[in-house]
């Protein structure tokens, strides 16, 4: 078979791309939203060649849909993957976006008894004429996925095609006893099983998940729980508020709590109070102020300096 292009292709991982839907879903929901906001929504200034790229990467995985003239929305089958109702829908979600792509699902029916090596693939894309430039990310993106989906309990060498694997998460076939890792949400309650005993007495509810999706914050504790060693046990909606941890003696104003208490030098603390909800947005614009803030202190010594 001669090409004289490769097919499209999606830029990054699976994973990487359910957190940049992540983002979009939290701030819009499904509503249809301009590209340009989109792009806003996971991180970028404005639509560029950079944010256009991760958009049609998105919509590779079937992760986003057109709505319209210059406009985008997130896909059902993204909201089956960040909010599925069952281990099951949540497998099969995920397999039928990483074969969504033509060119993962073409080498997938290629090699059908597992999925390949990388010298293999690397192999197979040069004899079957692609360009140069892409067989890297093909190749890094296709292994990725598979790592991922072997990571969820979602890999099956020989399995049904995508609709048949929705079909039978539906009617209930097809159940994996395991537990299954990863894709909590905020308001989840969750069991973390790390080096393969339970850490949590009872499970606890998660009140963060970083934008790249890889880590996870649960109510009365600052540790941060990697986000494949999280068993959710229980759905949450809607997400609910964030739990003070009050220092004895400290009052808390009506409507707020305390999000985070560090110590950042000798005889430096820090304790931060927050009235709302606090989000990757919101700690986004946190940190623009603080580095504003830091920029403004360090021209008061620069002068105090320059007087002495």
């Amino acid at each position: 078979m001669t090409r004289v292009q490769s097919p499209g292709y999606p830029n990054i991982s699976l994973s990487k791309a359910i957190a940049r839907v992540r983002a979009i879903h939290t701030a819009d929901r499904r509503n249809p939203i301009d590209r340009e906001v989109a792009a806003k929504h996971m991180g970028y200034s404005g639509q560029s060649g950079a944010s256009d790229k991760m958009l049609a990467s998105l919509a590779h995985y079937g992760l986003l849909e057109k709505a319209g003239k210059g406009q985008t929305r997130v896909s059902q089958l993204a909201v089956d993957i960040l909010h599925p109702e069952s281990s099951e829908g949540y497998k099969a979600a995920l397999k039928e976006a990483a074969y969504s792509p033509s060119i993962f699902e073409e080498i997938r029916d290629r090699f059908t008894d597992g999925h390949p090596s990388e010298q293999a693939l690397r192999s197979w894309l040069t004899r079957e004429n692609f360009i140069n430039s892409a067989i890297g990310p093909v190749t890094e993106a296709y292994m990725e996925n598979c790592r991922f989906l072997e990571q969820e309990g979602a890999f099956e060498s020989r399995g049904p095609s995508n609709q048949q694997g929705r079909e039978l998460a539906a009617s209930g076939e097809e159940r994996d006893e395991r537990p299954s890792f990863g894709g909590a949400s905020v308001g989840d309650l969750i069991q973390w099983e790390s080096g393969g005993a339970l850490q949590f007495e009872t499970p606890k509810r998660v009140r963060f998940v970083s934008e790249d999706g890889n880590w996870v914050g649960v109510e009365g504790s600052q540790t941060g729980i990697p986000m494949n060693e999280v068993i959710v046990e229980q759905k949450g909606s809607p997400p609910p508020p964030f739990i003070p941890m009050e220092k004895p003696g400290a009052a808390l104003s009506p409507g707020e709590s305390e999000w985070m208490r560090n110590k950042v030098g000798k005889d430096t603390n820090v304790r931060l109070l927050v009235e709302g909800e606090m989000g990757p947005k919101e700690i986004g614009k946190l940190i623009k102020l603080l580095q504003a803030q830091k920029a403004v202190l360090e021209d008061d010594d620069e002068e105090e300096e320059t007087a002495n």
